[in-house]
Parts: C-alpha cells; sequence; structure tokens
C-alpha cells in the first residue's frame, strides 16, 4: 500500500514515516525541499518537490498518481506569534492548500484521505469533557484562529465518502523533542515562565511520536467519515508546568492572577481508543 506523506520533513512527518516504513508500507514523500527529505528519509526511494503554496494545482494529481492514502500534515507555524501576518502561510495551508489537495487526491483515484487537525479550535468548555460532536468555536473573538481550521474541515467533510473516505484527526499541543515544549522548558530554567490566570484551565496534549501512531492507526482502522481527538490524559496548565519544572530540576512558575484566563480543552481521547484501538504510550513530561 502506497501511502503519500504532505509535509513529511515536518516534526510530525519526521516520527511518521520511519513508522510506516517498519510496517512495510510504501512512502512517498512530498516536502518542499527535497533535499532535507532526502537527508532525513534516505530510505525512501519515491521523494517528490511539492509545495501547496505555490501554484501546483495541475501538477498535483500526477504527484498523487498511484497512491492509495494520502495524509495531510503539512503546517507553517510561526516561531513568533505575535509578527505581522504570522499566521497568514499557515492559514493558506488549511484552506488553498486543503482544497488544492483534495481535488488532486479525487483526481487521481486516492482511496483514503487523513487530515491533521487541532483541538485548540475547540471553545472554552471548563471541566467539562470535550468529545469530537461538540462544535468547534466561531466566535468572533478567536476567528483568526479557528475561521481557518473550521473551515479546513469543513472542506473535508464536503468530500462525497463514495469517492473517497476521509479521516480528520484533531491533535492536541506536540510535546516531545523539537516542539514548543523545549522552549516552555528553557523559560522554566531561565525563571521566565508563569502561570496565567490561576492555572486551572486544562489543557490537552500529545506526544509527537504518540500522534504519529495515531496516524498509522487511522490508516488501517479509521471509519469513513470519522472525527478523533488525538490527546493524552488532559492536564490543569498550572500542574503541567510545575511537573514540567519538577523534572527538571527548576522553580515552579509563579502564577499571575492578574493575566486572562486561557481556554480550557478538556479533551477525551475515547473514541480513539475504541475506534482505532490506539493508546498513547509516550510521557508528557520528559
Amino acid at each position: 500500500m502506497r501511502v503519500a506523506i504532505v509535509g513529511a520533513t515536518g516534526v510530525l512527518g519526521r516520527a511518521l514515516v520511519p513508522m510506516l516504513l517498519q510496517k512495510s508500507y510504501t512512502v512517498r514523500v512530498l516536502a518542499r525541499s527535497t533535499a532535507k527529505a532526502h537527508m532525513l528519509f534516505p530510505q525512501v526511494t519515491e521523494i517528490v518537490e511539492c509545495d501547496l503554496l505555490s501554484n501546483i494545482a495541475n501538477e498535483l494529481p500526477s504527484m498523487l498518481e498511484g497512491c492509495d492514502i494520502v495524509a495531510h500534515l503539512a503546517t507553517a507555524i510561526p516561531s513568533d506569534f505575535t509578527a505581522p501576518n504570522a499566521w497568514e502561510a499557515n492559514t493558506r495551508l488549511r484552506t488553498d492548500g486543503v482544497r488544492m489537495l483534495l481535488d488532486a487526491s479525487q483526481r487521481a483515484g486516492v482511496r483514503r484521505y487523513l487530515q491533521q487537525s487541532i483541538t485548540m479550535a475547540y471553545p472554552d468548555h471548563g471541566d467539562d469533557w470535550i468529545t469530537e460532536d461538540m462544535p468547534l468555536d466561531s466566535s468572533p473573538t478567536r476567528a483568526r484562529t479557528t475561521a481557518p481550521v473550521i473551515a479546513m474541515e469543513q472542506m473535508v467533510r464536503d468530500t462525497p465518502l463514495e469517492k473517497m473516505e476521509w479521516c480528520i484527526l484533531r491533535g492536541g499541543s506536540f510535546v516531545g523533542k523539537d516542539t514548543f515544549q523545549q522552549d516552555t522548558i528553557a523559560r522554566l530554567r531561565a525563571g521566565k515562565e508563569s502561570v496565567a490566570c490561576d492555572g486551572r484551565n486544562f489543557t490537552s496534549l500529545i506526544h509527537v511520536m504518540d500522534m504519529a501512531s495515531a496516524v498509522v492507526a487511522a490508516i488501517e482502522n479509521a471509519p469513513a467519515g470519522s472525527v478523533f481527538n488525538i490527546v493524552a490524559e488532559p492536564l490543569r496548565q498550572g500542574e503541567y508546568l510545575d511537573r514540567l519544572a519538577d523534572s527538571i530540576g527548576a522553580a515552579r512558575p509563579g502564577r499571575d492572577n492578574a493575566a486572562e484566563c486561557p481556554p480550557s480543552w478538556r479533551c477525551s481521547n475515547q473514541a480513539a481508543k475504541t475506534a482505532l484501538h490506539w493508546l498513547p504510550s509516550s510521557s508528557i513530561i520528559p
């Protein structure tokens, strides 16, 4: 079975490709930099230059020819969230890129399509559990972040299942090597990290290796037209940062009670456990 991975050189793709190869899948890597892809995956023979931010709509179907499954993992998360137009590239990947890839996948006769999404697009649910049937946050105050995600998921949902089976994987915030957790650890060591509000808001995290194993499980087991939260057991933000500080021998961060309380995302992973036969196994705390 041939699997095309779009965004394979990103942090998730780097974890996923070796897993697929170990399970004897044929992997076709679609990446902006073929040089980087060859360096990361010397054992992969099918590496194709592909930039979803360029006008490649006519060429894309041929890049996917012969593939049974396409997984869209490409993101462009900025290092500085507040910089002007910081999220423009990521928004385009979630809108124009998804539209192009869905169309090209159908034209190429791809059987199954997997879309990476995010649990952070849910509204604040306090201490309540968040399941996949709950709507995403369409409020004007969060539109810059959530509107592209909502549009992305709707495009996937609008794909008729008789034309192509699809599955959406809503991942939590990534932890592990080469994720933003390393920046948090650096701030804790420097004494520059604080807990916004009282720290009682829930955060739903997922180790990148567990996210990769969930993609494999979805390839093998996901029902057509399914959506799953891919998260570890949620933690309160204050507890997470305290445990992270303890693990590296740093002082626990103080609470900034004057700061606005962040959204609380206590996401359930029960559906993924049941339908995908998947369990997270990597520790959230390094």
